[in-house]
């Protein structure tokens, strides 16, 4: 608490943001644990569906994700009368609701070192108005004392954005693999159900 006394009036928005962040940040990774897709086994998985013509087993697999369930569905369905059309759009909301609160939580990295520059400034200003009304010259002390003291919402709005940003990474990257994933399964429905109808056609 002496800190943000130090830190003055943006030390509190400055603390509602990391701890906007952090409940963010456990919700979405909580989401993704929950969803362990793709696992190790997926390619594998792919190919021998690919090479079988079947993609029941691969469907099973991914049904096991409660998220995925609705994809997995479709995927299964050789019948499907809008099989590409209802792939592409199981997958772009399974996507959403992966990406979602990202582009917020993206906002808080930006907007923490702001708001801590945004202290620093204030911080000075006030440092050196203090300065300029003293009557008895520049005290070292003082102007030192006031610099330390406006750096602080600096150096927490950078603390709170670096963590962030690293966590949004991981994210990101996690979200992009199991759209990569979900991609190929998809292409493969796509590529097998081609193949199908080449050959009713040819016969």
């Amino acid at each position: 608490m002496e800190l943000m006394a130090q830190g003055g009036l943006i030390m509190w928005p400055l603390l509602a943001i990391s701890i906007v962040a952090l409940a963010l940040i456990v919700e979405r990774f909580l989401l993704l644990f929950s969803c362990p897709f793709p696992g190790r086994a997926f390619d594998s998985l792919l190919r021998d569906a690919v090479r079988e013509g079947d993609l029941r087993p691969l469907a099973k697999t991914m049904s096991a994700v409660p998220l995925l369930k609705p994809f997995a569905a479709v995927l299964a369905d050789g019948a499907h009368p809008h099989r590409e059309a209802a792939l592409k759009m199981e997958g772009e909301q399974v996507l959403r609701r992966l990406e979602a609160r990202l582009p917020f939580l993206g906002l808080l990295a930006r907007l923490a070192p702001l708001l801590g520059l945004l202290g620093t400034v204030v911080g000075m200003i006030a440092t050196f108005s203090r300065i300029a009304s003293a009557k008895s010259g520049v005290d070292m002390s003082m102007l030192a004392d006031g610099i330390w003291q406006a750096l602080l919402t600096t150096a927490t709005g950078l603390v709170i954005a670096i963590p962030i940003l690293l966590c949004l990474g991981l994210i990101r990257g996690r979200v992009r693999r199991i759209g990569a994933a979900l991609a190929d399964a998809g292409n493969a429905a796509l590529m097998l159900a081609a193949g199908k109808k080449g050959e009713g056609s040819d016969a």
